[in-house]
């Protein structure tokens, strides 16, 4: 049975490989004709197109994408130490993608940071075009991201509690069940 659901899984997989090319041409009436069989030599107008493979891939969640979109975030950062590193830390922990300028490298980067926080302090996040937080606050960051639609960090599950079993040797005997006593009789 095993075997059976393993070739079915194969021969479905390798359907996309195998799919061969597929042929557009107009016949002598006019009609156009879509075929995966090679056109006859009357055809004309051949056109040979291939299909690329029918699966839609998804690197990130509706939710992350439709924020990227409309809330693109921009950190201006250098190697300022553990505040720039932290920002970039909380950026990867949550997924969002960014665009990291350096105004300490680029002079256009460095203009565009003062004219937007009105110096060169670094980091500064930029949160579409309304937000801009100067200098890193984890709580003002995060409420930023929520703000705009970025999802929340997954929380690892939490591992059940352990708890220390006895060993059989040291539990107590199993109490004995006895048989209740009969019910009295009852002279009614």
């Amino acid at each position: 049975m095993k075997l059976q659901i393993l070739i079915c899984a194969l021969l479905f997989s390798a359907g996309s490989g195998l799919a061969g090319p597929l042929y557009r041409w107009v016949d002598s009436d006019g009609t156009v004709h879509y075929s995966d069989q090679s056109p006859p030599s009357s055809a004309q107008n051949i056109q040979e197109k291939r299909l690329g493979a029918n699966v839609i891939e998804a690197n990130q969640s509706y939710e992350m994408a439709r924020a990227a979109k409309y809330f693109p975030v921009t950190l201006y950062a250098t190697d300022c130490g553990t505040d720039c590193n932290k920002a970039r830390q909380l950026l990867k922990k949550r997924a969002v993608p960014y665009k990291e300028k350096n105004p300490s490298k680029q002079r256009e980067n460095a203009d565009a940071l003062k004219k937007i926080s009105g110096d060169l302090l670094v980091p500064v996040l930029v949160v579409g075009d309304s937000q801009i937080l100067k200098g890193y606050d984890e709580v003002a960051w995060n409420n930023a991201l929520d703000t705009a639609g970025y999802p929340k960090p997954t929380a690892p599950a939490a591992e059940a509690p352990r708890t220390e079993t006895t060993p059989a040797a040291n539990l107590p005997p199993a109490p004995v069940m006895t048989a209740p006593p009969p019910a009295p009789k009852s002279n009614y």
